[in-house]
């Protein structure tokens, strides 16, 4: 299940068709490039969530760290300058430094580190793998002063 598509990329650039132009990439490669970013998003959550997401705003979410990072891998590949005048200071950035990749990177660490929490995603239990009778049974151990228990 992939977040996002060709086109929610191709969006991202004004006046830009993969595969029709020789100096662009085709539909193929910015999908490789999707699948990729993908993984490395997916790989990023799988600790908290199971993967791929499944809720609605954690889809939402998960869409737009997917096109900040393919977006920025597709301007670099086109060699794409994207000079944005921010108004506080009038200073120019570009897009490695812009404030969509930035803030793609910094949610995707929150999300990884608990900081940010994706309510409708579903989360891996803690202990996946491992079974205890007393958890399973509701069973509180007790513990006794003076009395052999083992």
């Amino acid at each position: 299940m992939s977040y996002a598509t060709v086109n929610d990329i191709e969006s991202e650039f004004k006046n830009i068709t993969f595969g029709s132009t020789p100096n662009t990439l085709t539909s193929d490669e910015v999908t490789e490039f999707i699948s990729q970013e993908e993984a490395i998003i997916d790989a990023a959550i799988s600790n908290r969530y199971t993967v791929p997401l499944t809720g609605t705003e954690a889809l939402k979410i998960a869409k737009s760290i997917s096109i900040a990072f393919v977006a920025y891998r597709v301007a670099k590949v086109l060699n794409l300058k994207k000079d944005v005048r921010i108004p506080e200071n009038f200073t120019p950035q570009t897009l490695n430094s812009g404030t969509s990749l930035k803030r793609a990177k910094t949610l995707l660490s929150d999300i990884q580190s608990g900081k940010v929490v994706l309510n409708d995603a579903v989360a891996r239990s803690a202990g996946q793998g491992v079974q205890s009778y007393n958890a399973t049974n509701n069973i509180c151990p007790v513990w006794e002063r003076d009395t052999a228990q083992w």
